[in-house]
């Protein structure tokens, strides 16, 4: 099996998790913005950090998954995930998931990522569409979608599932020649 890659590019560098990055992660997990949007423990601590390591480092083993820790440029601190999950039916069928820390937002550093992420999956794993969803009222992260060409196809009612409810979520796709680089991302070296 070929390493996970990763990559430095102008406006982000994804890399591999580390256990250094665990007070963040509990940090940013923490963040009612954050805990708004995801189907993360409302008490999350540094255990769940810790087996969300261990899933991103295993992840990649498994050939259905790869999950990035996100830095902004010129810095190692781990400042969100970045993950591109293939379906299992379908291997020309990805999806990605992301989050970013409070001190990272609104410096380009998600759409940057995301960018780098779906042109390796379209280039690299062969996909043919990636899909995106969110919760519906997820703007920040409709957002980061469409900055790298994602087109919103809809609704979904009841689609995802967050702390005992049902929420409707937009879902939107990605075909290879509808990938731009957002504004200030160049593809890395």
């Amino acid at each position: 099996m070929r390493p996970q890659p990763v990559w430095r590019a102008d406006a982000v560098t994804l890399r591999l998790f580390d256990d250094a990055d665990i007070p963040d992660i509990v940090a940013s997990c923490r963040d009612p913005e954050t805990l708004r949007w995801t189907t993360l423990r409302l008490d999350y601590g540094e255990a769940d950090a810790k087996q969300f390591l261990a899933y991103a480092r295993d992840s990649w083993a498994s050939g259905e998954e790869a999950v990035w820790a996100m830095c902004l440029p010129g810095e190692d601190r781990w400042s969100g995930a970045m993950c591109l999950r293939v379906d299992r039916l379908d291997r020309h069928l990805g999806d990605v998931g992301f989050v970013c820390a409070p001190w990272a937002r609104r410096r380009g550093l998600t759409p940057a990522a995301l960018y780098v992420v779906c042109g390796w999956g379209f280039a690299e794993l062969d996909l043919a569409r990636i899909e995106w969803r969110a919760h519906v009222g997820n703007d920040a992260s409709l957002r980061v979608a469409e900055k790298v060409g994602f087109r919103v196809e809809g609704t979904q009612r009841a689609r995802l599932a967050q702390r005992g409810e049902r929420r409707d979520a937009w879902v939107a796709g990605l075909l290879p020649a509808d990938l731009r680089a957002p504004t200030g991302a160049r593809p890395p070296a």
